[in-house]
């Protein structure tokens, strides 16, 4: 569960305060530490006018040409740090409006190297460069930069959370993620569907299976999408919450959500696991109806299980006639056959038998035979069912039952009177 990062998320995040950094200057938030820096922040007149020009440009969305001027001052062989920073910092900044990124993130990192804006600015510098350094895929970058950075913020907001959160995800570091996917989402009194999705990935990540499903309980109640409802699904399944997975299938269902051959094949199971087996034909005999669930013996079959466990028998025939027909061995013939046997329909079982026994591989074969000598029987094909009692009377298993029989089927032969 890896969360992508969108580029074009990072970008307006970061052209969010192109504007207002044309021109820079320090924040009372950072007075006490920029008393520390004791550093000159005053442009020289030459920069200052040229600074002030690509401010108006930048107001127009004239990036272009605010980026010539500024290409033309960061060529200057003479010019103080300060300058240079700022002219830097706002060369990177139009780069990114033009969405050149690794340009734009080489202009920011040298603007950050000159360690000559103010405090407030040089925060804001590298929370930037954290967010360039994300478009460019350079998450260990954008980590270092962003951790310096939450050392120094106070009350950092939702954002910023979601920035570390998504670094530390993209390089599978989901422990020191967390905590940061939890504050942006309890700083949030509506989370995003991104947000929420990020905190599921980290909780999910982390083995946090009941923290997994309060969030994907969340997203089903906010963003009601489909892929939340299964996951939620599986996720009540593996704790052994079954009702609720089966609720949560239901509901999915109701949506129309159910559309694969794996979906119905699971909500049907689930039905038959809460003895519910006319809902669980239900749904079979509509995935075949559309054309959803595969033509297997393994559905067939399992569409006739509902069926049987409905006791709707002569609606059990068919499905479980063409599992039988496409099973590899012989056992589904035997099952097929206790059908018929069960409407006494004495012909069709034996046949049904007779092919059991020919396809072979069944794990009782002693039984077969012994439910072909029971059909035969009651087509009055007596020799065939003392061939069949005979052969069963060889297995342990069917030895005391066969024997029963032979006597039965003696006596007709014989003539007289049944016992």
């Amino acid at each position: 569960m890896r969360p992508s990062f969108s580029r074009n998320l990072t970008l307006r995040l970061l052209l969010a305060g192109v504007l207002a950094l044309c021109l820079v200057a320090g924040a009372a938030e950072g007075a006490e530490k920029e008393k520390k820096r004791k550093k000159n922040y005053i442009l020289s007149e030459t920069t200052a006018r040229k600074m002030l020009k690509v401010g108006e440009l930048a107001q127009e969305d004239d990036y272009k040409a605010a980026l010539e001027i500024l290409d033309t001052l960061a060529n200057r062989s003479r010019m103080k740090a300060h300058d240079k920073a700022v002219v830097y910092q706002n060369q990177g900044l139009m780069l990114a409006a033009l969405e050149r990124y690794p340009e734009a993130t080489v202009s920011l990192e040298l603007a950050l190297e000159q360690d000559a804006l103010p405090y407030s600015t040089m925060e804001q510098l590298r929370y930037n460069l954290a967010q360039l350094q994300m478009a460019n895929e350079n998450f260990a970058r954008a980590i270092e930069l962003l951790v310096e950075w939450f050392e120094n913020a106070e009350n950092p907001n939702v954002m910023a959370h979601f920035l570390l959160t998504a670094a530390y995800a993209q390089t599978d570091q989901f422990d020191k993620a967390l905590p940061h996917a939890r504050a942006m989402v309890e700083k949030s009194e509506h989370p995003a569907e991104q947000h929420l999705g990020l905190l599921l990935a980290c909780e999910y990540q982390n083995g946090n299976l009941i923290e997994t499903l309060e969030v994907l309980k969340r997203l089903t109640s906010m963003y009601p999408r489909k892929n939340y409802f299964m996951q939620l699904a599986y996720g009540y399944a593996n704790m052994g919450e079954d009702e609720k997975a089966l609720a949560m299938m239901e509901l999915a269902n109701a949506q129309g959500w159910i559309e694969k051959n794996d979906e119905y094949v699971n909500l049907a199971q689930r039905y038959l696991m809460h003895e519910l087996p006319y809902q669980a034909s239900e749904v079979m005999q509509t995935g075949f109806d559309k054309c959803i669930i595969e033509a297997s013996s393994k559905n067939y079959e399992l569409l006739a299980s509902a069926l049987l466990h409905a006791r709707e028998y002569d609606k059990a025939l068919p499905p479980l006639s063409k599992a039988a027909e496409m099973s590899e061995d012989g056992e589904l013939y035997v099952r097929l056959a206790q059908v018929y046997l069960e409407v006494e329909d004495w012909t069709k079982a034996r046949k049904a038998l007779e092919s059991a026994v020919e396809r072979g591989g069944l794990r009782d074969p002693g039984t077969a035979q012994l439910l072909i000598g029971i059909s035969n029987f009651n087509e009055e094909r007596f020799e065939s069912a003392r061939s069949a009692f005979l052969i069963a009377a060889k297995s342990k298993k069917t030895k005391e039952s066969a024997t029963k029989w032979l006597k039965h089927v003696e006596r007709e032969i014989g003539g007289g009177e049944p016992g």
